[in-house]
């Protein structure tokens, strides 16, 4: 029993990294409807900037964290100037600013790899490998880390989108850029920003995850792909559903490792049966958008 609770609680830690970069597709879909596949190299490049910032300069982790989130944010915020402001501006279809991202992803990898080379890079634990142990509750230091950060991020995006006024301008240029602007919504305001957003988000599930993987410049397209799964999963009208699907998808990939006897290399094809299932039989994911039927 003891084991199968502790996986459990490792699956929701690995969960919650998949929800984060879930979250961060859903916070630039949202305003721009731009699904932005680069969202897992944003993680691959501030995992390296967190090898730069923790492992060789070694600043505190709590300083080290902020400085490669702010940084990341900037990231964010110079890939929508340069790849997809252009095009919206242009009138280009839904499809080009994806397709710009697309060669964005390829840029930042491919910078990564001739800046740090093929070899992972580790990142230091910022607790240490220390386990907690209460009863039949165990668990390391890193998953609760882990878990504990992850609630706080979908707790303030929660009350962002639903309960300020910012978080409603997103809503109203997801509905109709037009009229927003006619509203007085600064459109290039709230792009760049979910942009810049998005890119942090993408940043702290990488800082939270390289502790146990260490950086690697492939790291990426991986965390995309399950990213994007935990998406559809939990459906894109509800920010919650990120948390859900993110939980859900680790769930599955951690039961298939320890109880199916496939080969390991298989379970890797996990996040992508379950996206075609989704896509298949229920496309809105399984929370729909409040105010939707189901």
């Amino acid at each position: 029993m003891q084991d199968l609770i502790e996986l459990l609680i490792s699956a929701t830690a690995g969960g919650c990294i998949y929800a984060l970069f879930a979250l961060s597709y859903l916070v630039v879909l949202r305003p721009t409807g731009v699904i932005n596949f680069a969202v897992g190299d944003w993680g691959t490049v501030a995992a390296f900037g967190g090898f730069l910032a923790l492992s060789e300069a070694a600043l505190p982790w709590p300083i080290g964290m902020a400085f490669v989130i702010i940084a990341a944010f900037g990231l964010g915020w110079l890939t929508e100037r340069i790849a997809v402001r252009p095009l919206v501006e242009r009138g280009a279809p839904v499809l080009a600013p994806i397709l710009a991202l697309l060669g964005m992803l390829v840029i930042f990898r491919e910078a990564v790899s001739v800046a740090f080379g093929p070899d992972p890079r580790p990142i230091p634990q910022p607790f240490g490998y220390g386990r907690i142990e209460f009863g039949l509750l165990a668990a390391s230091y890193q998953s609760i880390f882990i878990i504990g950060i992850t609630a706080s991020v979908f707790v303030g995006a929660w009350y962002f989108f639903e309960r300020t006024l910012a978080g409603r301008s997103f809503e109203a240029v997801a509905l109709d850029r037009r009229a927003a602007a006619l509203m007085g919504i600064n459109l290039r305001r709230v792009t760049s920003f979910a942009f810049g957003a998005g890119a942090s988000i993408a940043a702290l599930a990488a800082l939270l995850l390289t502790p146990n993987t260490s950086a690697h410049y492939l790291m990426g397209i991986p965390l995309a792909i399950q990213g994007f799964t935990a998406l559809v999963i939990g459906g894109v009208g509800r920010t919650e559903g990120a948390l859900v699907g993110g939980i859900i998808l680790a769930l599955a990939e951690q039961l298939t490792m320890r109880y199916v006897p496939i080969a390991p290399g298989l379970v890797q094809g996990v996040p992508l049966l379950l996206l075609i299932i989704f896509l298949l039989v229920r496309p809105t994911g399984l929370l729909a958008a409040r105010g939707a039927s189901a």
